[in-house]
């Protein structure tokens, strides 16, 4: 192996001690993060896959098109695998466990791209402890899975963009749509991701347009299966991803809260158990909503779908349940002891080629949950990209450090 591209011993040391680490929290405590919401839904949307090969969501009776299949697939399969009851969840939480360190290692990748190896293993360092990332591995939610296919796709769009050849086109084209397919927030960022290489990189036009053309096959060839089967459950509409947009952005239209506190008023929202007509319930009382708030509170709202958003969404922490010996607010502040100096490494290292990527991403995200719902589960799979700049930020102070100190010299 390449003495430059191997894997640092202290970096295996410190994946594998913090995924034992998770396993031991899985083992004694694990069953007991059980949020009773997504995660009893998509546990029961797996049992229904496994024994009557129908894919649901919340409704048994009708095909679902409201969630993606990625994460119901996956436990399925496990599911025949493994069995069902708490044994799936335990085993599907071990999983999420190897996804994070998955990601984690991912992240050392992507940072030695992009800065050095130091800077990059003290990123790792910085998010291994992140309390919200032991989080993912509890939940069964789709964090984890996500989080492990976001940084393998950002991986690929550095090499892609070092070498625009038809092999990392097609592993580009293969991971945005297994992306997609576990969190289809992300569909639209791959095409911000080839205008940047084409007028901001500057890479060969010809090339390009091939290497795009490859990707596109790719996606369109892993979705089909998805359009055709929503064409025959919807009646014969095209639904290229789901129909569930509707309730957050009702959600997002509440200024300046967090969903939590609509629990039980949403149980009141909907006047049947269709969740397609309930979509489009939530759709036409967000529009609503929106028009009547900027219309008589033009400054509340104009605030909210700006600024307000945009604090929720990076400065809310996602932490619903605590962790063993870990109270919320160490959370909190291991969040902003990220979030501070991680945009400030950001800003400072802004002009770099690859970290424009990392900036058309979070930016992809922000606005994309400022029209939306702004939440800290959104933000989370991140937070590990966010910690590179924190690390960069802090070997940036510890340099300039060294070099104001008083030099000593011997006599």
């Amino acid at each position: 192996m390449n003495k430059k591209n191997a894997c640092p011993k202290r970096l295996i040391m410190l994946l594998l001690g913090t995924f034992a680490l998770k396993c031991l929290l899985i083992a004694f405590h694990g069953h007991h993060y059980d949020y009773g919401s997504d995660d009893r839904g998509y546990l029961e949307s797996a049992r229904i896959l496994a024994e009557e090969g129908r894919f649901t969501y919340n409704d048994p009776e009708r095909p679902t098109l409201f969630i993606t299949p990625a994460l119901p697939g996956t436990l399925a399969l496990l599911y025949k695998l493994a069995g069902g009851g708490e044994g799936l969840a335990q085993t599907f939480r071990y999983l999420q466990a190897a996804m994070v360190t998955g990601g984690l290692y991912l992240l050392f990748a992507v940072g030695r791209r992009i800065f050095n190896e130091r800077t990059a293993y003290l990123a790792v360092l910085l998010a291994s402890f992140y309390p919200p990332l032991w989080l993912m591995s509890m939940f069964i939610f789709t964090e984890s899975l996500f989080l492990l296919f976001l940084m393998l796709l950002f991986y690929t769009a550095l090499r892609a963009m070092d070498e625009p050849s038809p092999r990392w086109a097609l592993a580009f084209g293969l991971l945005w749509a297994a992306a997609v397919y576990i969190r289809p927030t992300i569909a639209l960022w791959p095409g911000l991701v080839f205008l940047f290489y084409l007028y901001g990189v500057k890479l060969p036009w010809r090339r390009l347009v091939r290497c795009g053309l490859i990707t596109s096959v790719v996606l369109v060839l892993c979705l089909m299966p998805w359009w055709v089967r929503n064409y025959q459950v919807s009646e014969g509409r095209f639904i290229p991803l789901t129909q569930s947009g509707g309730n957050p952005l009702l959600l997002g239209t509440y200024p300046f809260t967090v969903p939590a506190l609509f629990m039980e008023e949403q149980k009141t929202w909907h006047t049947t158990n269709d969740q397609r007509v309930n979509d489009q319930q939530d759709t036409a009382r967000a529009v609503q909503r929106i028009k009547e708030g900027f219309s008589r509170q033009p400054l509340l709202y104009i605030s909210w779908y700006t600024v307000g958003k945009l604090a929720l969404f990076w400065g809310d922490v996602f932490y619903w349940m605590a962790l063993p010996g870990v109270p919320l607010a160490v959370a909190v502040l291991y969040h902003y002891a990220l979030l501070i100096p991680g945009f400030l490494g950001l800003y400072r290292s802004r002009r770099q080629g690859a970290v424009k990527l990392v900036l058309i991403l979070f930016g992809y995200m922000s606005l994309l949950h400022t029209i939306y719902l702004a939440h800290s589960r959104y933000s989370a799979p991140l937070m590990p990209l966010l910690a590179l700049f924190a690390a960069h930020y802090i070997m940036q102070l510890s340099r300039g450090k060294k070099r104001d100190a008083p030099q000593i010299h011997k006599s």
